[in-house]
Formats: structure tokens, sequence, C-alpha cells
């Protein structure tokens, strides 16, 4: 059951391509192209809902346009498989194969001008451009997800990053064209908002409730704190209810005591989430 009140680690891809003419042009060895990363506001394959108000801000959030500057801002080959926080929260360099160069919207989509990068990986991104295949893009965020008449909708959204997949939970998030030379030297990176595994074949909806969240919860719960130290008991394990709205103690004879949690707690979780991210992946 997803549950609407707590984060969620995100990763976006699912279970034949499109087919689009590619050229062979190069810059400085490599190939430079372009492609639709996401669209908003469209229910995906995996039946979920990016309002393009969660979504476009995130594009000119400080660590995009941080790592967008510095090169780093980078597409790992495939989704982490992990289900660690820190592992998902960070881009592991050793396992990119492509980096951002600029970012911009036409209507709902998101577009992306991009490059292989220096590795093994990128090696072979590269040739993979080069012999006419489609590189596709697959989100990797931390969010909430709320049921709502448009589906299960991502709220609270926190970009890590697009990783390179091979059938994405969008249908149009495939390389669009190799771009030419003069393009990419007579553009900066940049961002531009226009005005106008389980891993193989399905998305990882993971639970943030590794040691650092409940670490964060019991160190920032009143109510966790005064039930702590007025009542005399020891508790084997700690958890939040499916609605997100209480904290769950189990005792060691098995009894379970639920505690409210109070909603500033859970508003702070995504920006410790956030912040959590944004130091990871230095």
């Amino acid at each position: 059951m997803i549950n609407s009140s707590i984060g969620y680690i995100i990763c976006e891809s699912d279970i034949s391509p499109k087919v689009t003419n590619i050229s062979n042009a190069k810059i400085n060895g490599k190939l430079v192209a372009e492609g639709i990363l996401q669209t908003a506001d469209e229910r995906n394959r995996n039946g979920r809902y990016y309002a393009e108000e969660e979504l476009f801000p995130q594009l000119t959030a400080p660590r995009t346009l941080e790592l967008l500057r510095a090169g780093y801002l980078r597409a790992e080959m495939g989704h982490p498989l992990s289900k660690d926080l820190q592992r998902q929260s960070m881009i592991d360099d050793t396992k990119t194969c492509a980096r951002f160069l600029k970012l911009w919207t036409v209507g709902k989509d998101i577009w992306a001008t991009f490059t292989a990068t220096n590795n093994v990986n990128g090696e072979a991104f590269n040739a993979d451009l080069a012999e006419g295949c489609l590189p596709a893009w697959s989100l990797r965020a931390l969010g909430t997800i709320e049921k709502t008449r448009r589906g299960m909708e991502v709220r609270n959204l926190r970009l890590i990053t697009w990783d390179q997949v091979i059938y994405p939970s969008h249908p149009g998030a495939y390389t669009q064209r190799i771009i030419s030379e003069s393009t990419i030297m007579n553009e900066s990176t940049s961002i531009d908002i226009s005005e106008k595994n389980d891993m193989v074949g399905e998305a990882m909806i993971i639970p943030i409730t590794d040691n650092n969240i409940i670490s964060f919860i019991q160190s920032e719960s009143s109510n966790l704190k005064f039930v702590r130290e007025c009542f005399d008991f020891a508790y084997d394990s700690i958890s939040v209810n499916e609605n997100g709205t209480k904290v769950l103690l189990t005792t060691k004879a098995g009894e379970t005591i639920a505690i409210n949690m109070e909603s500033y707690v859970h508003n702070e979780l995504m920006h410790y989430a956030d912040e959590y991210a944004k130091f990871r992946n230095f």
C-alpha cells in the first residue's frame, strides 16, 4: 500500500522504443545529443503523475544548477539497485554514462542536451549513439505519493538525476537527435524554463525508513520524547504507521504503542532528505 504521508525514493522505469534516424556528427570525438527526459502532467506507465508545478521548479533548484554548472549532473547506467537512502540520493560517478549540458522545457516536456562521460560506461554510451541507438531516460528522486483523481501523484519532489534505462516510464523519454558542433559550441551549459533491482522492467518505490530517518524522528518528535521520558519501558523497534500519522513502538513483550506524530516532523522529513541528498553528492 502506498503511504501518502511518508517519503519515498522513486526510480521511474518500465518494461519498443521509437525509431528515429540519427546522424554521426561528432564533438571532440564524442557525440552530443538531445532528447526528452520526462513529461509533466501525464500519467506514466507506472500509474504516477508528476504535476508541472512539482517537476519544473526542480530544474532551477540550487542543487540542480550547481551540479549542471560544474558538469556533474550526470546519468548512471541504470538506476541503483540498492534500497539504501545514501546510495539512492547520490550520483556515483564510477557508474555514470552521460552528463547533462543543458536543460530546458518545451510545453510539458523536459529536454536535455547531453554527451558521454569519460569512463568505460561513457564509451559504451557514445558507441550506442554512433550506431543509431536511442538511449531512454528515467527519473530518480525523493518525494511523497498521494492518491488523487489524476492517479498516484508525486509531491514534495526532490530531484536526484535522470538515469539512462532501456524502457522508460514516459513513452516519449528518448534521445531524439544528434546536434551539430556549431549548435553546442554556441550554447553555454545552462538551463532554460520556457514559458511556451528490483529495477529490470519496473519502477522502484522505496519507503524512506533507514536509520538516519528513524534517528531524525527520535530527535525531533516532542511527543515521542515525552512518552519515553514519562513511561519506563523498553522497545525493540520503531516504525511509522501506514498513513504516516503515528510512530509505532514495539515492546519486548510484543505490544505496540502508537504515538501521534507532529505535522512539523513530517514536513521536516522531506527537507532533511533534500539536504541529505545534496551533501552526499560531494
